[in-house]
């Protein structure tokens, strides 16, 4: 399975599966997508975890899903599927639909193993302090930075739309902040990268409270590293 989101030894329950349409689309014409959400639920029934999987459905582009997916992408793993195309011969048009729904069926199953494998704990908690901390724009644009760099695919590109947003409202809000700089660090691969990432978020974080000694001390690894990739 490729988790473009998400990972086998931590699955959410609620899993976005999609694949790349090419040619005839057999749930709507001109459809270049096709979705489906899984949910297991951790509420298991002895040793059965109930799962439910949608029905499929069928989206105009890429971009579509991805909009979909960006206001809540922190709910959802995300498998992208291999390719879809139809065979144009009717006969091994449907083996080949067969074939797929075996295969989504494996998947699905393969997902729930996960799921049950997942070591069992307390959500409610750490839903709750996962929205605390993240109530305040600077610490979303923290959470949603680590998110974009830890994902890929249209899982990624969610994110970068959400996350957009919110570099929006410091260009507004907050025009001091080198916003821009920011966003050209998440590009930077690796540890490196990463440590870039993070000291920008801690100087933004130094800005807004005045502490202009320690943004100063920040600024200047930032150009030590930011030198050093050039």
């Amino acid at each position: 399975m490729n988790f473009e989101r998400g990972s086998k030894p931590n699955p959410t329950g609620n899993l976005i599966a999609y694949c790349h349409v090419f040619g005839e689309n057999p749930i709507a014409p001109g459809g270049k997508i096709i979705a489906s959400n899984v949910v297991v639920s951790f509420l298991k029934i002895g040793d059965n975890y109930p799962v439910v999987t949608f029905p499929p459905v069928a989206l105009p582009s890429k971009e579509e899903l991805m909009k979909i997916l960006s206001d809540n992408i922190h709910l959802y793993d995300v498998v992208q599927l291999p390719d879809f195309q139809m065979p144009e011969n009717k006969d091994s048009a449907n083996q080949y639909i067969q074939e797929r729904m075996e295969q989504f069926n494996s998947m699905v199953m393969r997902y729930v193993e996960f799921c049950k494998a997942k070591e069992k704990k307390t959500q409610t908690t750490s839903l709750t302090e996962h929205l605390e901390q993240v109530s305040e724009p600077l610490e979303t644009l923290a959470s949603l930075s680590l998110e974009f760099r830890n994902t890929s695919g249209i899982a990624r590109e969610a994110t970068r739309l959400k996350m957009e947003r919110i570099v929006d409202y410091f260009h507004n809000n907050h025009p001091t902040l080198d916003i821009d700089n920011f966003k050209k660090a998440l590009s930077v691969p690796g540890k490196m990268g990463d440590e870039l990432v993070g000291l920008y978020i801690q100087k933004f974080n130094a800005i807004q409270i005045e502490n202009y000694e320690t943004a100063s001390d920040l600024r200047k690894r930032i150009l030590e590293i930011e030198a050093s990739t050039h």
